[in-house]
């Protein structure tokens, strides 16, 4: 079991003016990651990992997650589809940057009882050419 250490630093020169801030949050539990890279093909979603009750291949149990990165490492935006059985949330990813799933619940204008264990997939649409993505999840 292990502790899983995130740190978010934002750093800006603004007005000359340096600004510099870091938030970090601590994982406790921690006892797998799953960290991979690959490439989704232009006009088409690939389903880069499922939720579900039982681990199995690319399945990770909801009940276990803890913690998930998905950062876009090409030159083009990428529609990160998150899917259950009833809605789909889309979300737009700008090149070199990252979307986090850090939490248990999903809240805002869907419905705020959405939870990880509604969650059946996360796809990536490449919005233009073939895209490159990096994953990381951590569970307990």
């Amino acid at each position: 079991m292990a502790d899983l250490l995130i740190n978010l630093t934002e750093t800006i020169k603004l007005n000359g003016e340096p600004q510099t801030n870091t938030t970090s949050q601590i994982v406790s539990g921690i006892n797998y990651i799953d960290n991979r890279s690959l490439k989704c093909p232009s006009g088409s979603q690939t389903t880069i990992f499922y939720f579900g009750a039982e681990p199995s291949a690319g399945t990770f149990t909801s009940s276990s997650f803890q913690y998930g990165r998905i950062t876009n490492l090409s030159t083009t935006s990428v529609k990160l589809i998150v899917s259950s059985s009833t809605i789909d949330a889309n979300f737009l990813i700008p090149s070199s940057n990252s979307f986090l799933l850090s939490t248990s619940k999903i809240t805002g204008s869907i419905d705020n009882s959405f939870t990880f264990e509604q969650i059946h997939s996360i796809l990536i649409e490449p919005s233009g050419s073939d895209a490159s993505i990096e994953y990381f999840i951590a569970t307990t």
